[in-house]
């Protein structure tokens, strides 16, 4: 028996295998149950580009609470305050610009951490004057909410990949 190429991942296959060891298309199945197939495949990776959507939507937050950080330590520069404030904003502003960068490469890794980071710098706001925890209360959720979505979105398209590893397309 000749061997072939399965329709779905394009992997060749004996033609006396039932599924495709590669992405476990039914190539003996009914046209029912390839059409099934075919159409999870079709979600699966509409999810991965809306992860990445939302990944790239995260990034640009990162980097906007990066740049705002920053341009917090050269007014503290400016206002005279000490050299550990504006050291501090410009360092945590950093932080989240490389988090930004870098979460491309390793989503849920740069994303947990930059939300980590970020709850810890309310958390730390809150302990030094709880009043400043409430100043830009909005912009705080929706910082929050969009690094909270990028995660979960993250770590669906993660848990896709990992259960189909022919979708681990760049």
């Amino acid at each position: 028996m000749q061997d072939s190429n399965c329709p779905n991942c394009k992997e060749l296959i004996s033609k006396i295998e039932f599924d495709c060891s590669n992405c476990g298309f039914p190539t003996s199945g009914t046209e029912k149950e390839k059409s099934i197939f075919i159409g999870k495949q079709i979600a699966n990776k509409s999810k991965i580009g809306n992860a990445k959507e939302s990944q790239n939507k995260v990034r640009l937050i990162l980097y906007i609470i990066g740049g705002f950080q920053i341009f917090n330590g050269f007014l503290a520069i400016y206002r005279d305050f000490e050299m550990a404030d504006y050291m501090f904003y410009i360092i945590l502003g950093l932080l989240f610009v490389v988090f930004g960068f870098l979460s491309p490469r390793k989503p849920l890794v740069f994303i947990s951490l930059a939300l980590i980071l970020l709850l810890a710098y309310y958390t730390f706001l809150y302990t030094i004057d709880p009043q400043l925890l409430f100043q830009g209360i909005i912009w705080k959720f929706v910082a929050i909410a969009f690094l909270g979505y990028g995660l979960v979105n993250s770590f669906e398209e993660h848990k896709l990949k990992k259960g189909n590893k022919f979708l681990n397309t760049k």
